[in-house]
């Protein structure tokens, strides 16, 4: 149960917020366990069957002119589909052979191939999250693995995203609600330097650690950012105590019910 002060302030921040996107009638349901747990569904055997072929047929007609840009947002946005449910064994080992078998096929667009399979591979629900090793906005270290024991919502933002920027409420609520609970937000950002991410977070007030994800070509194509095939902002991923990946890109308040189910 959550101290009566806390849960005060918490409906109180939450009604303040109603301009943005959360209604009264839904307020006070964030300071209590959720009514219904959030559930991600099992995918069917038909819905991986249609999905591999239109990705066949897709990937079949882009010009090798478009390959490189065309293929990079169509198989980011397979793997971001198979992201949403979860994947059966044999599933998996399916969607896997399949991409495989394409690479084989086709070697010189093989390399387009493997962010999308490395995705599936490795960062479908139910699978434990890579580590992510490096320094916050302060040069301090800072690894993902070190948080096992909390709850972890991990997001790849960037202020120049707007959608980015209507989470900032969101990001506050959950790091006043659980600053007492074994919760951490983690951020990957892509603003244009260190100096622009940390100015950010402080106007935001938003106290949460953040690796700075900037050195190529684009502030948007850095190494974090790359490993974890974000193609789309933001990502956010929602990882249990274990270490395990259970929600993928909830935004509002269904973000705010994932953590809420997994710190109860």
């Amino acid at each position: 149960m959550i101290k009566h002060a806390v849960a005060v302030a918490f409906v109180s921040a939450a009604i303040v917020m109603v301009g943005g996107g959360v209604s009264a009638r839904q307020a006070p349901a964030f300071g209590t366990a959720p009514t219904n747990d959030l559930v991600v569904p099992a995918f069917l055997d038909a819905d991986i069957s249609g999905w591999l072929g239109t990705l066949d047929s897709k990937l079949q007609s882009i010009d090798d002119n478009r390959w490189n840009d065309d293929a990079r947002f169509l198989l980011w946005d397979f793997g971001r589909r198979l992201q949403t449910g979860r994947l059966s064994s044999s599933q998996e080992q399916r969607v896997l052979s399949e991409l495989s078998s394409y690479q084989t096929a086709h070697p010189a667009r093989a390399a387009a191939l493997t962010p999308a399979v490395r995705m599936i591979a490795d960062l479908t629900v139910g699978k434990t999250a890579p580590d992510i090793v490096g320094k916050d906005l302060d040069g301090a270290p800072l690894k993902l693995s070190d948080y096992r024991g909390k709850v972890v919502v991990l997001m790849f933002s960037g202020d120049w995203c707007g959608v980015c920027r209507a989470q900032y409420p969101y990001e506050r609520l959950m790091l006043e609600l659980y600053k007492n609970w074994p919760f951490a937000l983690l951020t990957v950002q892509s603003d244009p330097s260190v100096a622009i991410a940390k100015q950010i977070k402080i106007d935001q007030r938003l106290d949460a650690r953040s690796w700075w994800d900037g050195g190529g070509a684009k502030n948007t194509e850095g190494p974090i950012a790359k490993a974890w095939n974000v193609v789309g902002w933001p990502t956010t991923y929602v990882i249990d105590k274990a270490g395990v990946i259970r929600f993928v890109d909830l935004r509002r308040e269904d973000l705010l019910k994932a953590v809420r189910q997994l710190v109860n």
